[in-house]
């Protein structure tokens, strides 16, 4: 199994491994760990096997991991420049960050600029295209909230999104190809991923088949935030309830004291 490289120029905040697609993604797009962070968000993966004569003579298969990562435990921020993907797709840049207020608000957001899919290009008509695609989420101990932009897209053929595209729109060519336009995935420890763009490929026999296998674009999650404790400030402790008032006694016979008082025997 072969693994493409980014072949253009990058500029990485953090690590120049940001510049590189690692091999063999251990989890699937959209998967969060236990110990994930608050925030986190990458430009885009892909995982396919493609059949002869759809980029080429041969078929070929392409694991990229996560394109500019980044997360609230580090780097913040990522980006690539320049992405010829292995014919996938292309990206004049490829952003995220991902960021919190100490343990409070946590946003995470990734873009794709002047994107094109050459691997839709047959089943489109033409190269499908946006001029951004992008997807941010938010969190609050109010809640997450988490939307996508996807600015111009044209997919020709395969179909027209509505504007103002609610979660989880799907369009494409049964048996073949599936588009999900703000995808929107809630996980069980209550975090929320969301996806600009998520092109699955069916694989199978069906006429037009392009392979099988997932290509993500522009993912952001973000994980729930605790309430902010409130602390009550407490009143001041009253004092005890005092009892009777002090009863002195003066014995028949006290010896007199220096100043010529009788000496005193208090009880409380």
């Amino acid at each position: 199994m072969r693994s493409a490289l980014l072949r253009g120029r990058t500029f990485v905040v953090a690590a120049p491994a940001l510049a590189l697609l690692a091999t063999a993604a251990t989890a699937a797009p959209s998967a969060v760990a236990a110990d994930s962070p608050a925030g986190s968000a990458y430009g885009a993966s892909a995982s396919v096997s493609l059949l002869a004569g759809v980029l080429g003579d041969k078929g070929i298969s392409v694991e990229t991991g996560k394109i500019a990562p980044s997360s609230t435990d580090g780097p913040t921020s990522a980006s690539v420049v320049d992405v010829p993907l292995k014919g996938l797709i292309t990206a004049k840049a490829v952003t995220s960050s991902a960021k919190q207020d100490g343990d409070g608000p946590v946003q995470a957001k990734a873009a794709v600029v002047d994107a094109t899919l050459p691997v839709l290009a047959a089943l489109a008509g033409s190269t499908p295209k946006a001029s951004v695609i992008s997807s941010e989420c938010k969190s609050t101990a109010d809640g997450i909230t988490a939307s996508s932009d996807l600015a111009n897209l044209d997919l020709g053929r395969i179909g027209k999104l509505p504007v103002g595209t609610a979660p989880n729109q799907k369009i494409g060519v049964p048996g073949v190809v599936q588009v999900i336009v703000n995808e929107q995935i809630k996980h069980a420890d209550g975090s929320l991923t969301v996806n600009a763009l998520h092109v699955k490929l069916l694989g199978g026999k069906t006429l037009g088949a392009l392979g099988s296998g997932d290509i993500v674009l522009a993912s952001s999650t973000c994980g729930k935030v605790a309430p902010a404790v409130v602390t009550t400030p407490t009143a001041p402790a009253k004092p005890p309830v005092q009892g009777p008032g002090q009863v002195t006694v003066v014995p028949a016979g006290a010896p007199e004291t220096g100043d010529g008082t009788l000496a005193a025997v208090t009880e409380q």
